[in-house]
This record gives C-alpha cells, sequence and structure tokens, in this order.
C-alpha cells in the first residue's frame, strides 16, 4: 500500500488553500474597484443633478417675469457642465392638453412627440427613461430626478473606469499565476522546515534498537507538538526498558531457579543409577527425586500464576465478601503449618468486616504472608488484626521474627529475592511468594504495605476496597 508523504500531502493542500485566498482576493479588489468606481460616477451624477436643480430654480417663464432664463440661456449654462443632461417640462396647454417640451445642451426647447394626449407625467417619465436606456445600454449610467414640473435626467458614461477596470483585472489574470507558483515554493519550504524536527525524532527513533533502549530522543525540538511527542516516546522508551530489563532479570532468575533442581535431579538420578544400589538407596533416591519435581512444578506454577497476572488473563471475582471469615480460615491453616514450633498464631479481636474483590485470591495473599511469618520466625507470635482507613479495609499479619533490613525492604517484593539465598532455599522458599502476594493485591485494586525492624519482626497489611454486607432476605 503506498502511501503519500506528509510533505507532499501538506504542500500540495496549502498550495490549494494559497490559490484559492489569491483566487479570491483578486476577484474581491476587482469587486471593491468596480463598486467604488460605480459609487464615484454616481456622486459625479448626484453633483451634476444638483448643480442642475440649482439653475432650474433661477429659471422663469419669458410670459411672467421680465429677464427669467430662457430655455436657450440654460441650455449654454448646461454646455459648460459637461455629460449629458436632458430636462422635461411638463404644462398645460390653452385647450387642457398637457404638454411636455425638453432641453438638452446640444438643442433648444422642444415639444416632446409622440406621446398620446392623455399621457400622464408618469408616462412621460417612462417613455424618456425607456429612450435613453435604449440609447445608452450598459456603458451608460442614467439618474432621474423630479423637480416639480421639470424632470432631470442625468446620463454619463463607464467607459471613464470599464478601461481601468479591465486593466487590473488583466494584471490579476497576469500575476495570479506567478503568486501561485511562488505561495507554493514558499509552501514547500515551510512544509520542509516544520517537519524537520519531526524527521529528526523519526531517525532517532529507527535508531534505537534493544541494545540502545536507554538512548532517549532529544528534548525539546523547537516545536510544541513535535516536543510532546518525543517526551511520550521517550516516556515508552523508559516503560520498555524497564520491562526489558525485567525480563532479562526473570529470564536470568527463572534459568538459575530451575537450573538448580534440575541439576540435583540429574545427580539423584546419577546416584540411583550406579551399580551396587540397594533397594533402600534406591527408594530413598526416588522420594529425593519426587520431593524436587514437587519443587520444581510448584515454581512453574508460581511462574505461570505470575505471567498470567501480569498479563490481565486470570480470572477475578468482584464481589463484596467476608473478610473475618476469610481471616479467620487463613488463621486455622497458619496454626496448622505451627506445629512443632514455639510460636503463638492468634487473631485480635474486631468487628466483622467485609472488602471488595475475590475471595479466593485474597485467601492465597493472606497464606502466602502467613507462610513467610512462620518460615522466618523461630520462636514467638504471629498476630492476625483487621483494620480500616477510610473507604479500605486492610489485614495485618505481625510477626516477632528476625525481621528485615532497611535496605531490602523496597526489593523484597521482587521476583526471586531472598534476604538470605541459601537459608531461604533450605527453608522451602521460592523467593514468588510475596511478588504474586503483591500482584493479586494489585489486580483487586489494593496493595500491601511492610514496616519492618531488624531483630525485632515484621508487620505486612494486605489493603483492599471496603465492600457493603448483603442485605438480610
Amino acid at each position: 500500500m503506498n502511501e503519500r508523504r506528509l510533505g507532499g500531502v501538506l504542500t500540495r493542500r496549502f498550495a490549494r488553500v494559497a490559490w484559492t485566498g489569491l483566487a479570491g482576493y483578486a476577484l474581491l479588489v476587482v469587486a471593491l474597484f468596480a463598486a467604488a468606481a460605480e459609487m464615484a460616477l454616481r456622486r459625479s451624477l448626484e453633483h451634476s443633478a444638483d448643480l442642475t436643480q440649482s439653475l432650474l430654480g433661477a429659471y422663469r417663464d419669458s410670459t411672467a417675469e421680465p429677464g427669467g432664463v430662457m430655455p436657450s440661456a440654460l441650455a449654454d449654462r448646461l454646455v459648460a457642465m459637461g455629460g449629458q443632461v436632458v430636462i422635461t417640462r411638463t404644462t398645460t396647454g390653452a385647450g387642457g392638453q398637457q404638454e411636455v417640451y425638453f432641453v438638452s445642451p446640444d438643442m433648444p426647447a422642444r415639444r416632446l412627440e409622440g406621446l398620446p394626449a392623455s399621457a400622464s407625467p408618469d408616462d412621460v417619465r417612462r417613455a424618456v427613461l425607456a429612450a435613453i436606456a435604449q440609447r445608452s445600454r450598459w456603458r451608460f449610467r442614467v439618474l432621474h430626478r423630479a423637480a416639480g414640473a421639470f424632470d432631470i435626467y442625468v446620463v454619463a458614461s463607464r467607459e471613464s473606469y470599464l478601461v481601468a477596470l479591465g486593466a487590473l483585472a488583466a494584471a490579476a489574470a497576469l500575476l495570479l499565476p506567478a503568486a501561485g507558483f511562488a505561495v507554493a515554493r514558499g509552501a514547500r519550504q515551510a512544509v520542509a522546515g516544520a517537519l524537520r524536527p519531526l524527521e529528526r525524532v523519526a531517525a532517532e527513533t529507527r535508531a534505537i534498537g534493544p541494545a540502545e533502549l536507554g538512548t532517549r530522543l532529544t528534548s525539546p525540538t523547537g516545536q510544541a507538538e513535535v516536543t510532546e511527542l518525543a517526551d511520550s516516546v521517550n516516556r515508552m522508551l523508559e516503560r520498555v526498558e524497564r520491562a526489558h530489563r525485567a525480563l532479562q532479570a526473570f529470564t536470568a532468575d527463572a534459568s538459575h531457579e530451575l537450573r538448580t533442581p534440575l541439576t540435583h535431579l540429574r545427580a539423584q538420578v546419577q546416584w540411583a543409577a550406579a551399580e551396587g544400589r540397594t533397594e533402600a538407596e534406591t527408594r530413598e533416591a526416588l522420594g529425593a527425586m519426587e520431593r524436587v519435581l514437587d519443587q520444581t512444578a510448584k515454581l512453574v506454577e508460581e511462574l505461570l500464576l505470575i505471567a498470567r497476572g501480569e498479563n490481565r488473563q486470570l480470572a477475578f471475582a468482584h464481589a463484596p465478601f467476608d473478610l473475618t471469615a476469610v481471616v479467620d480460615e487463613v488463621r486455622e491453616i497458619t496454626e496448622a503449618m505451627a506445629v512443632g514450633k514455639d510460636l503463638v498464631v492468634s487473631a485480635t479481636p474486631s468487628a466483622r468486616r467485609w472488602a471488595l474483590g475475590d475471595a479466593g485470591r485474597t485467601r492465597h495473599i493472606l497464606l502466602n504472608l502467613a507462610s513467610n511469618a512462620v518460615r522466618y520466625t523461630a520462636s514467638g507470635s504471629i498476630t492476625f488484626a483487621l483494620e480500616t482507613n477510610g473507604t479500605r479495609v486492610g489485614v495485618s499479619v505481625r510477626d516477632t521474627g528476625q525481621g528485615i533490613a532497611p535496605e531490602h525492604v523496597e526489593r523484597i517484593f521482587d521476583r526471586f529475592f531472598r534476604v538470605d539465598q541459601s537459608r531461604s532455599r533450605d527453608l522451602g522458599g521460592s523467593g514468588l511468594g510475596l511478588a504474586i502476594a503483591r500482584l493479586l493485591a494489585e489486580l483487586q485494586g489494593g496493595q500491601i504495605t511492610v514496616e519492618s525492624t531488624l531483630g525485632s519482626g515484621s508487620t505486612f497489611t494486605m489493603w483492599l476496597p471496603g465492600g457493603d454486607p448483603p442485605l438480610a432476605s
């Protein structure tokens, strides 16, 4: 599948937008010029009409007052104004009929012929306007103004600005392609500059392999969005690096833990297979091999449990359950585990409490904590206590054992970590119990905390979300 490059896509889109904008701007300029010219022409017509109307104010009929301005004199004055001006005057004749006379700068007053005797002033205006419009067409603009018995028609040519408008449109048509090509080139350069930090991030990311997980991308990059991307990639690399280190450590630890029982098993097989072994010795070797196989099977089951838990493949119930009943059950099992040791197992009396989660997984967590307490407490006591902290409920397992050094407290939940490697293996510990306990607690929305004093014992507390007891039926 051939995908287009982001730089090409952005360049084409930017150029398309720029072409559209330039074309629209050119059309807008031409339209504004035409509108401004038309407005100027209208103002000129209005000015001419104002002058003509002021002259008409001085006009008097020759039969009324001596010295009045006659049409011939009025025509002479109109000639000096320029442009084309037609003035009509409607009068009533001796027989009561309306007569219309017109005068223009190039002719004396004449009677307007071709109109019926019953024509009204409005009919006269329509006829005159139609005649002027037929003559001038689109090249001229006509202004009509009524002034009492007179009607003023001022006509002006649009040729004065049509030539300039055509030149402007031609210049826009010629310059638009050149401007478009210049914008396209600028767009390519701008997009290339904008994508340069992104290309650098991509190149640096491609250069990071399994052996370079500690490498980080350059940040800041000069662009906020690309810097956010680089920071996100760096955070992802940190998680990948931690997971890779954990996988390497897990693989190394698992290989080491499996190598020990397998080596022991091979030695037992070789010893039992040697000549001269009695039946009792062979049975003893087989019993030792069975114990090693049980330990190895348990180790493999715990490894599978951790792997499934980290991949969110474990089934969990999510319902209220009686935490007090689970603690009582674990306490009884702990008493059985402590048989033969100088240990007192007890539980602090408290009100019944309910938790939200999986009762079976919670029992597994507490059994891991309790078995560790029994394993590392030679004598003394192990005490279970229920606690409440806001919306969470907790179970603490307190022992009077050897305690944990401060430098080891943060690592005791790591897989295969043992404070005393040799003694822990002799006691049957695989180094996975606390790791499993913490994982199961976190998958239920809880956590495990620890307080320990070297030589005085430890207190492990499991916290879970609180639940409501079921309503009585």
